[in-house]
């Protein structure tokens, strides 16, 4: 059961804040947060819990670095300036 642990909460050392396991599980556009093992690795059984939910490539997916806040800023203004040109 995938939603078994969402109520769980923990602190994340990325946001600032707590959080619950629900949001950090589907993350990264319905993939974990690449980070979700050392946070949540005392709390729950994760690596069983990974291996029952998500396949292999999905796993892959999930521990592909994210882009720097840089990156992610650059990709929105030149998103932005895109649909301003029409």
């Amino acid at each position: 059961m995938i939603d078994q642990y969402d109520n769980e909460e923990v602190y994340c050392r990325k946001l600032g804040h707590h959080l619950k396991f629900s949001y950090c599980r589907r993350e990264r556009e319905n993939l974990p947060c690449a980070g979700i093992r050392n946070c949540w690795f005392r709390r729950i059984p994760l690596d069983e819990f990974l291996s029952e939910n998500y396949t292999e490539e999905e796993l892959e997916m999930m521990e592909r670095p994210v882009k720097s806040k840089m990156e992610t800023i650059y990709d929105i203004i030149t998103r932005a300036k895109g649909n301003s040109d029409k």
